[in-house]
C-alpha cells in the first residue's frame, strides 16, 4: 500500500529472526535488504534473546556499514510497535549507503557498552561467527 511506512531493523527482528513475529503479527511485509552508510557501530546488548545495539558514530570516527531488513507497516502498526518498544531501543533516522535517510531501529548510545561486532557487517554473520 502507498500509505505504508518503512522500518529498517538490524537484529532479532530481521526476517526469520526470533522477534520478527512482532512485526508480522502487526501485518508488516518484508521489503528487502539494505545497508547503512559506513557511519555506524554494532555492539551486543545483554538481553534474552541477545540484540544488537546499532549507534551512529561521531563525525570523523571510524564506523562500519551494517546490513538491515526493510519492513513495510501501516502507520497504526508502526505506532503500536513503537509504543511497545523497550528501552534502550529506539526508532530514528538512519543514513544508508545510497544517501537516503530512513526510519530505523537503533539504540541509546549510553547502553551500547557490549562487545563491538561491527566488523561482521550484519547480525546473522556475527551469530554465525559465534561473536554473539
Amino acid at each position: 500500500m502507498s500509505e505504508d511506512l518503512e522500518l529498517v531493523v538490524f537484529g532479532a527482528h530481521l526476517r526469520g529472526g526470533p522477534l520478527s513475529h512482532e512485526l508480522t503479527d502487526l501485518g508488516a511485509q518484508w521489503a528487502g535488504e539494505i545497508t547503512t552508510a559506513p557511519r555506524y557501530r554494532m555492539s551486543v546488548l545483554p538481553t534474552d534473546p541477545p540484540k544488537p545495539a546499532v549507534t551512529r558514530v561521531p563525525d570523523g570516527a571510524a564506523g562500519a556499514s551494517i546490513m538491515g531488513h526493510r519492513w513495510l507497516l501501516s502507520p497504526r502498526a508502526l505506532g503500536l510497535f513503537l509504543a511497545a518498544l523497550p528501552a534502550p531501543m529506539q526508532l530514528g533516522k538512519v543514513e544508508f549507503e545510497d544517501g537516503t535517510w530512513r526510519t530505523g531501529f537503533s539504540c541509546d548510545a549510553s547502553a551500547a557498552t557490549g562487545p563491538d561486532i561491527s566488523r561482521y557487517g550484519s547480525w546473522p554473520v556475527a551469530i554465525a561467527a559465534r561473536a554473539v
